[in-house]
């Protein structure tokens, strides 16, 4: 088992380098940032628990190493939902003060040695972990946001009530899932010929921002091509076509979908 999560781990840390040299540049680059941090947080807690199980010593309850690797990846998801210019800088303070509330817990029991974690904040932990995961379940990147989701659920569920969780050897398969996710979601990743010129642009931003600007984006084409009499509307899947259109009006449609994302992205590489 342990072979394999240095695999998966190895594999993982290669589609995060590649995450982040692919978002140089664009407004996702902050959470980039919160998502490998998440990734480091969730091999330390992993790798040191397997390591004290082998050495026949155990983890305090809650495990504050999974349980600040959940808080951080909650964070990545928050992170993506403010990663539009100019304020994609400045919402890292609202992520950050939201990791201080989540942590809160672990710093009062280690400090007064108050358990203050309840079902108020396990709730608040579980909300935040499944906004940033609706995020992208409707996206190329659905099967490895459900893969990571399953890992999650069964780290709370070792929060609140470690022993409602499985034998050893099954609930490590469980917690693979979430060592899994970045391989599979790099296995998803598209071909760039794979698409035409805009639905490519289009799929792109769609997957690596989620629905919640995706939706955004596309209602606000939508409204200039109907403003502008364009025979296509941009759907969740791709443009869709009532006629094809002529040389200009591509053009045009590319230089709107464009201007759109100047925010997010940077244009000039798209050109």
């Amino acid at each position: 088992m342990q072979i394999v999560q240095v695999v998966l781990f190895a594999i993982g840390t290669a589609a995060m380098v590649r995450a982040w040299r692919a978002s140089r540049g664009t407004a996702l680059f902050h959470a980039v940032h919160w998502g490998i941090a998440a990734w480091a947080a969730w091999g330390l807690a992993i790798f040191l628990r397997a390591a004290l199980a082998d050495a026949g010593a155990g983890i305090a309850h809650p495990d504050p190493f999974a349980f600040i690797a959940l808080c951080l990846t909650g964070c990545a998801g928050v992170a993506v939902l403010g990663a539009r210019r100019p304020q994609a800088a400045a919402w890292n303070f609202v992520v950050v003060g939201l990791l201080a509330v989540m942590v809160l817990p672990l710093v009062e029991n280690a400090l007064i040695g108050t358990r203050s974690l309840d079902w108020v904040r396990i709730a608040f932990l579980s909300i935040t972990l499944a906004i940033g995961m609706l995020n992208y379940l409707p996206t190329r990147f659905g099967p490895a946001t459900l893969l990571a989701g399953l890992g999650c659920a069964a780290e709370i569920v070792g929060v609140v009530s470690p022993e409602l969780l499985p034998d050893r050897g099954a609930a490590d398969a469980i917690r693979l899932c979430v060592l899994a996710a970045p391989s599979l979601a790099r296995a998803r990743w598209p071909s760039r010929n794979a698409v035409g010129d805009l639905d490519r642009i289009w799929l792109d931003f769609r997957d690596r921002w989620g629905l919640v600007w995706g939706q955004r984006v596309r209602e606000q084409f939508n409204r200039a091509a109907a403003n502008a009499g364009w025979p296509a509307t941009l759907t969740w899947l791709g443009f869709k076509h009532q006629q094809t259109p002529d040389a200009a009006s591509r053009a045009a449609m590319r230089d709107t979908l464009l201007a759109l994302l100047q925010r997010f992205i940077q244009v000039e590489a798209k050109k």
